[in-house]
């Protein structure tokens, strides 16, 4: 009976530590899943419009675009409640399913794809991208900036995580109703303090003539005292490119995302633990 105890207390212990830990991984996949069919949505509600409802859309986001002469920042991006847009113009405008997602971010060299909701409330950017409220609107054309935010390092979804592997020269992609837009990142700011708001004023402004996106996250990773600001500016569209990726480079990923690490490692101090204990109360013969 004894021994019956300690094997259904080290099935527990095994069990327990494994859901503890495989906990990011599996809610990094849920959420995965999640942004797909959220995308998934928004392309059905799209193909179902027709063009009078796409011009209607255009010149509604156009006509809040021409009447943002600058980018307002309205304090830090990661500590803002936007609990009352619901409420405003500004949550109708390119919310064709009434969902508050106005269009989807693509970026294929770090293989995500994450909806563009309207703000940056928390319960938002637990999830997805954000679009910065007093930004222009992610909808291209001259003298327009805008700014799409998210988490990295969330334990729950990878989300912004690995923007920091973007290098100059690498592009990104937003679909916005019947339009794609191309961006390539032209601007790196890796390290500028989230209180330095001089600084992030000017990095996030409109420059008259150009069409940015900048993506705006946490850094460094796990302290989140800085920001790390990717600019990216328009260029033609010429297909969305496709990162050939070997077994080696797919199982290299893994490991390098940090879900996975700790995964491998957990269930490796679980088993070595288990071990112990059962070496530690193992039968003895007594003579």
């Amino acid at each position: 009976m004894k021994r019956i105890v300690i094997n259904l207390a080290f099935g527990l212990l095994f069990l327990t530590g494994f859901g503890v830990l495989s906990y990011p991984t599996i809610s990094d996949q849920w959420n995965t899943y999640r942004q797909s069919r959220l995308i998934s949505t928004y392309e059905e509600t799209i193909a179902q419009m027709e063009p009078e409802d796409y011009s209607r859309e255009w010149e509604a986001a156009e006509n809040f675009n021409a009447a943002l002469e600058k980018n307002n920042l309205y304090g830090d991006a990661f500590g803002t409640s936007d609990q009352d847009l619901a409420d405003t113009e500004y949550w109708k405008i390119l919310n064709a399913a009434g969902d508050g997602v106005m269009g989807y971010l693509s970026i294929p060299k770090i293989n995500i794809r994450l909806a563009i909701y309207h703000g940056t409330d928390e319960t938002i950017l637990q999830t997805g991208v954000g679009h910065l409220d007093g930004t222009k609107l992610p909808m291209g054309g001259e003298s327009t900036h805008s700014v799409l935010a998210a988490h990295r390092g969330l334990p729950s979804a990878r989300l912004f995580t690995d923007v920091d592997q973007l290098e100059r020269g690498d592009r990104f992609y937003i679909h916005i109703l019947d339009e794609i837009l191309a961006y390539e990142v032209d601007q790196i700011l890796p390290m500028v303090d989230k209180d330095d708001m001089e600084t992030l004023g000017e990095a996030l402004q409109i420059t008259e003539g150009a069409d940015y996106v900048t993506l705006f996250t946490c850094t460094p990773y796990g302290v989140n005292s800085h920001r790390l600001l990717v600019r990216g500016t328009r260029v033609p569209y010429e297909g969305e490119e496709e990162i050939a990726s070997t077994p080696v480079d797919t199982m290299l990923r893994a490991v390098q995302n940090y879900y996975m690490l700790y995964l491998i490692l957990g269930l490796s101090v679980t088993v070595l633990v288990i071990l112990f204990m059962k070496f530690l109360f193992r039968p003895r013969n007594h003579k």
